[in-house]
């Protein structure tokens, strides 16, 4: 019997550290000795960027219609408990540790090895079907059709957009890697995806038999250092998260939510969708952590492309602290940065998949370039009439957040 988080996490990052093979076996057997746990309406999200997001908007409006609403996350910015979620709460210590020794149980039985995800994912299901959620809304880790939440067949699939990231597992193109997004696709896809993937979209629905519906055009986008505000379709929205691609992420939302109020006998009024969209917040997604920092999630070319985009909207000087992981595209993000920045402080920070600070400023033609190891110190020169951002990776822009958060 495990008695405290560190001895959960013990029994998951070593019993469970092993190469991946990438299918869906273990996973199935697991839930099928647990009686199949997945008994309620899901929600399923892929895509390279704004997955996070998507989740919480959809979240927020459920939960502010009345439903019971559970969310399984990666990676976490706060806290791990994070991960999983229930209504506006995380999951307590005392229930993920019950939910280890129940899983723990039944794999020592049968003899089960899974990964350290796959696990996590079963953990979730499990935790929703103990609340008795009317909707859980579920994030991919990685990909879609191999990806270990592919085993939930209800409701309807959203993909938010397709970049280049994971191309060691998913592939060099994106159409490869979009093909592995479509695999969580079984009745409906609803997609934000830029136009030229509408026909390979359009062209897998059609083989499968699957509905599909893709976001349409936004109008009078109006974006601030303290909110955005647009019109999708009949709804003025206003939201508290910023920039272009949170507009974007917010009507597939809203597409979604009107899918399942049409077909799925979803109640939710506009109201209650409009509302819910407004008092949506999302850590480390160009998040105002104090008077004078911002924080962003962005770690691929996708992301700092939006960021960039966001970046056009500020009138006055732009300041950012970036560092990534090895496996990124690092040479691409850092001249989108060279473009778009007045100075760049290149960093790293203590994680073994942290590029060193020489090699990504090396790669840098930015002329106000510095080279910084302590990003504490950076902090202290910044002033309140520029703007500044931590950015490059979900893990490092958590640690500025602990560090520097009101």
């Amino acid at each position: 019997m495990l008695k405290t988080l560190d001895e959960c996490f013990d029994w998951l990052y070593v019993d469970f550290n092993f190469e991946i093979k990438y299918d869906l076996s273990r996973i199935k057997k697991a839930l099928n000795h647990l009686n199949n746990p997945i008994n309620y309406k899901c929600i399923h999200v892929a895509g390279s960027n704004g997955k996070g997001s998507t989740v919480a908007y959809l979240k927020s409006c459920l939960v502010n219609a009345g439903y019971k609403v559970g969310t399984f996350i990666s990676p976490y910015i706060i806290s791990f408990n994070e991960r999983i979620t229930l209504n506006n709460r995380y999951i307590s210590d005392r229930e993920f540790i019950d939910l280890v020794n129940k899983v723990k149980y039944v794999f020592d039985q049968n003899k089960l090895i899974l990964t350290y995800f796959e696990v996590l994912t079963v953990i979730a299901f499990c935790f929703f079907e103990e609340q008795k959620v009317d909707y859980a809304i579920v994030e991919t880790g990685l990909g879609g059709r191999i990806d270990s939440t592919n085993v939930i067949d209800k409701e309807v699939a959203l993909i938010t957009n397709i970049g280049y990231d994971h191309m060691e597992v998913l592939g060099d193109t994106i159409e490869e890697i979009a093909a592995e997004k479509l695999g969580i696709v079984k009745d409906c896809l609803i997609t934000s995806v830029d136009s030229e993937l509408k026909l390979l979209f359009q062209s897998y629905c059609k083989k499968i038999k699957a509905k599909i519906k893709f976001v349409d055009s936004i109008e009078n986008l109006v974006i601030g250092e303290l909110s955005t505000s647009f019109k999708y379709k009949n709804y003025q929205v206003t939201l508290k998260m910023l920039g272009q691609h949170q507009a974007k992420n917010a009507s597939l939302a809203i597409e979604c939510l009107n899918y399942l109020r049409e077909n799925k006998n979803l109640l939710i009024t506009n109201q209650q969708i409009l509302t819910g969209l407004e008092k949506t917040v999302w850590p480390g997604r160009l998040e105002k952590i104090n008077d004078f920092i911002y924080v962003d999630g962005a770690h691929n070319v996708a992301g700092i492309k939006a960021l960039c985009k966001f970046m056009e909207t500020v009138d006055k000087k732009k300041n950012i602290v970036f560092t990534c992981l090895k496996d990124k595209q690092k040479k691409e993000m850092i001249a989108l940065l060279d473009q778009t920045f007045d100075k760049i402080y290149f960093t790293e920070f203590k994680f073994e998949r942290s590029e060193s600070a020489q090699n990504l400023y090396d790669l840098s033609n930015n002329k106000n370039k510095e080279l910084s190891l302590d990003y504490t110190e950076v902090a202290a020169k910044f002033k309140k009439d520029e703007f500044n951002i931590f950015c490059g990776s979900l893990y490092f822009i958590s640690i500025i957040r602990d560090i520097y958060k009101k």
